[in-house]
């Protein structure tokens, strides 16, 4: 009988496993293009939360570093993302803020992208130096 449910217990296991792992396929993939210009345009800035409402939405109070969420949401909205806080408005009440906010993980490629462009101009005036010396 313990046998038996273990080996229940086993082939259970061994199926939750199987079902929580399965993969999921990207689809649409597709460059990003001109990702260097776009990184140009945000401004990287310090910054703080009102501290009242920092306070109330369980925010930082700290200066920051980041980008200002009206700038980004004109150079690229993609990366601003509102969060809802929930915050005590009175004794047993609450309401909800929505906070915009930057998503720096998807601005992640983007600054990989730049990279990569800035390496290839760097490649190429490289190649441009070296032909100027040769033509001395």
């Amino acid at each position: 009988m313990k046998k038996s449910l273990l080996l229940s217990a086993i082939a259970m296991f061994g199926f939750a496993l199987h079902t929580s792992a399965q993969t999921f396929k990207q689809t649409e993939i597709t460059s990003i293009n001109n990702s260097l210009n776009t990184v140009l345009k945000l401004t990287p800035v310090n910054f703080s939360y009102e501290k009242d409402w920092a306070t109330k939405l369980k925010l930082s109070t700290q200066k920051q570093n980041g980008f200002a969420v009206e700038e980004v949401e004109k150079v690229a909205p993609e990366l601003v993302v509102n969060q809802q806080k929930t915050y005590t408005a009175g004794k047993n009440a609450t309401k909800t803020a929505t906070v915009p906010m930057v998503d720096y993980e998807t601005l992640i490629p983007l600054l990989v992208g730049s990279i990569k462009e800035q390496q290839l101009q760097i490649e190429a005036l490289k190649k441009e130096i070296s032909a100027l010396k040769k033509s001395k």
